[in-house]
């Protein structure tokens, strides 16, 4: 620590970690810095912060920022408990409820891929992940703890020890579903002007009002479908944009543990979302981003970043 800040190399990575320590309003004795990013506490539940070592992605220089919020322990592994998960990570926000197979954990993981280009957008993205997993973790533990047959992951403080008063952060819900409250901050227009997007990401798309739908290349005769949709309502945070990733493959809810878990430890691009599977039995990644996420150029990018997914899970699964 040095005052109070977490210590890091780069320009973009000292901005990007005081930029989440500023936004969060982060305060001792509740944090705890460390040399690539911080812990901290809004309840009995962790946030960790930390940053990877720097790599070449596609020949760019980057660096992925992972933000998990410790959820259960002592759960026990297995079929039901990845069928369990891969129904919930069809409702996922800005995160994905990952199990660590070994530690009989389950948390809330998000990341995002900083670059010398995108990193403005990055940290947004960031600090809307960190505050809705904070919110999301305190309200759901305790009926997941008994859903999953563990416990919550409960931890205190090194030197503080538990926080028994709960930061504002963890009712910030409230905050985006007042937002939500009216239409989708994603236009018609502004769906509409995807579909001309270059370089074209996908086979062909085609858009309706407030839908996109596309197909993108995975398998010889079987494309994957990628979808935006404006309309809906999300049940927690209002209005928005789902986006979601379908493949023509088996729902496996095992595979979809796997993959949750892999794009954890070294995502290829932002993992805001989760792979689950729906209840048409329909095998794919799914994101919400609420109206107060919105940002110019924001839909855009998660589209790339969806078509990068695609190519990724084409990958795992088919391996040359």
């Amino acid at each position: 620590m040095l005052c109070g800040r977490a210590i890091v190399t780069s320009q973009i990575e000292v901005d990007t970690i005081n930029f989440l320590i500023d936004g969060l309003q982060l305060e001792f004795p509740w944090f705890e810095g460390h040399p690539r990013g911080f812990d901290w506490w809004a309840g009995p539940l962790a946030q960790r912060v930390r940053l990877d070592r720097h790599r070449l992605l596609d020949g760019v220089p980057a660096t992925t920022l992972h933000i998990e919020t410790d959820l259960l322990r002592g759960v026990p592994m297995g079929a039901t408990t990845w069928e369990r998960l891969a129904s919930m990570n069809t409702l996922s926000t800005l995160s994905a409820y990952v199990a660590d197979q070994a530690a009989g954990t389950i948390r809330l993981h998000a990341s995002v891929t900083l670059t010398d280009e995108n990193w403005p957008m990055a940290r947004m993205l960031a600090i809307h992940a960190c505050a809705l997993q904070v919110a999301d973790a305190h309200a759901e533990a305790a009926e997941l703890a008994r859903i999953f047959g563990g416990h919550q992951a409960l931890t205190a403080h090194p030197t503080a020890g538990s926080r028994r008063k709960h930061d504002e952060l963890v009712n910030v819900d409230a905050v985006y579903r007042e937002r939500g409250q009216g239409p989708s901050a994603f236009t018609p227009e502004q769906i509409a002007q995807l579909v001309h997007l270059e370089p074209r990401p996908w086979l062909r798309a085609s858009s309706d009002r407030q839908r996109l739908s596309a197909d993108l290349e995975f398998a010889q005769g079987q494309p994957s479908r990628l979808e935006l949709d404006a309309s809906g309502q999300h049940p927690d945070l209002g209005s928005g944009l789902q986006m979601r990733l379908l493949l023509p493959i088996e729902a496996d809810p095992a595979l979809a543990q796997r993959l949750n878990a892999s794009e954890a430890a070294s995502p290829d691009a932002h993992q805001l979302g989760a792979w689950g599977i729906d209840d048409a039995q329909q095998f794919g990644f799914s994101a919400f981003i609420p109206s107060a996420v919105y940002m110019p150029e924001v839909a855009r990018t998660l589209v790339y970043h969806l078509a990068g997914r695609n190519e990724w899970a084409r990958e795992q699964l088919f391996p040359q």
